[in-house]
């Protein structure tokens, strides 16, 4: 009985190892951004923050705005995980500005065009 335990232990960490290595490399990580399919339409931005060697940026604050035609104003919000990574909360998509914030890294402003919601948007930080 002890053996069969010892072998199910063994199997589910190294499987859960793997597992870890494909999240680290991102290949894991499944895509939840959305591309808005109108005009004020709602999108999702799933966001990818890494620093120059590839590696993973833990804690960067990411904001999104909207600018929307009859002037409105939507901004959404979130900060990444260990992955890098930064799902924020939908919001109305018009004229989109991305800021990218992270300590010891220079701070990123990008247009983003509505249509690039639907895959990650991958953002590279560079030491200040």
């Amino acid at each position: 009985m002890t053996r069969k335990i010892f072998l199910a232990l063994a199997i589910s960490l190294s499987l859960s190892g793997a597992t870890a290595g494909l999240a680290q490399t991102g290949a894991a990580i499944q895509n939840r951004g959305h591309a808005p399919t109108r005009p004020d339409g709602i999108g999702r931005l799933d966001l990818r923050v890494a620093d120059a060697q590839g590696r993973p940026i833990k804690g960067a604050q990411a904001k999104l705005t909207s600018e929307r035609s009859g002037g409105f104003f939507c901004e959404t919000w979130n900060s990444s995980d260990a992955d890098g990574v930064a799902v924020l909360p939908p919001l109305h998509v018009g004229r989109l500005k991305l800021v990218v914030k992270a300590a010891g890294y220079r701070t990123q402003t990008l247009d983003i065009a509505p249509s690039a919601l639907g895959q990650p948007v991958r953002v590279t930080l560079v030491r200040a």
